[in-house]
């Protein structure tokens, strides 16, 4: 499976993942990078993406006061962009085909505006004005050289082809990501946060009623650890603010586990689910080192880093 994600360019007032608006990307503010003189760039993901660009665009310039470039990219294969800069957002163009909309995948949300057909000058020009209204100089060449990649020829990853036009925009440099205050791919955050955890599980579940609902049923309401599950999806605003309280995050999992395991038993079990015995054990595990650390392997940030232009 290939890249799916939605990657983020801006010039925050701190640090781009706690910028007012970016939840409009997503909130899986997995990849944080350092671009020289206050810009930023952030690889993110929603629950239902593709997301909506333009009004997220829109927001974080409003709250920066900063030109924001934001694409969404579909399996490695294409993506969609939007430059927005302050008075003015989009249009959204496809890439690599400028010239008008995906016939292959949906890059915006249903009932939403999909791709207008442009020129390869046309967007050149755009995206050379972007980098003028944000103090960088842009490479015109190398901003063609990407915008009319013949992908039938090469077939290098559109996140990768991505990362070359930010290049081309003028940005000082592509630093390595920066490090995560816990390893939220470990246990026990992937108790929640792991492709079959207990925030996706949840989050099926809600889909499901919602589906039932439509077809004139009567779904069972959520039980009370879904919504905690989907709650503690803040573990990532969480991943890069120091002095992290790394207990009671631990805690509020082992209690969200612990009320999951319990609705699954008959009522005579549930007395022995214990939701301290169950802290107890992962926090004295996360202490002293027997659960698993962050394996950049596993992670992704080995792979990530091999995108920096300085080490």
């Amino acid at each position: 499976m290939g890249y799916w994600g939605t990657v983020v360019v801006a010039r925050p007032q701190g640090l781009l993942v706690d910028q007012a608006g970016m939840s409009g990307f997503g909130y899986r503010h997995q990849w944080l990078r350092e671009l020289g003189d206050g810009w930023q760039m952030v690889e993110t993901q929603g629950w239902n993406d593709p997301p909506d660009l333009l009004g997220p665009s829109e927001a974080v310039v409003a709250s920066t006061g900063q030109p924001v470039f934001a694409a969404y990219v579909s399996d490695e294969h294409c993506a969609v962009m939007c430059a927005a800069v302050p008075g003015a957002v989009g249009p959204l163009t496809h890439l690599w085909d400028v010239s008008g909309p995906c016939g292959v995948y949906r890059h915006q949300p249903r009932g939403m505006p999909q791709p207008v057909g442009r020129g390869i000058d046309e967007v050149v020009a755009e995206l050379s004005d972007w980098s003028a209204r944000a103090g960088l100089r842009a490479d015109a060449s190398a901003l063609r050289a990407v915008i009319s990649h013949d992908r039938s020829v090469d077939w290098s990853s559109a996140d990768d082809l991505l990362f070359d036009l930010v290049k081309g925009l003028g940005v000082a440099r592509i630093s390595r990501t920066l490090p995560w205050a816990f390893p939220i791919w470990s246990r026990p955050f992937a108790l929640i946060t792991d492709g079959m955890g207990l925030a996706t599980r949840a989050r099926s579940r809600a889909v499901y009623r919602r589906a039932e609902e439509e077809d004139g049923g009567a779904p069972e309401p959520a039980q009370p650890w879904e919504t905690a599950a989907i709650a503690l999806e803040e573990l990532w605003a969480s991943l890069y603010r120091s002095g992290v309280d790394l207990p009671a995050l631990v805690r509020r999992v082992a209690e969200v586990q612990a009320a999951c395991d319990a609705a699954g038993e008959d009522r005579a079990k549930r007395a022995a689910v214990d939701p301290d015995r169950l802290f107890e054990s992962l926090f004295a595990g996360l202490v002293d080192g027997t659960i698993q650390p962050e394996d950049p392997e596993d992670s992704g940030r080995r792979w990530a880093d091999e995108r920096a232009t300085v080490r």
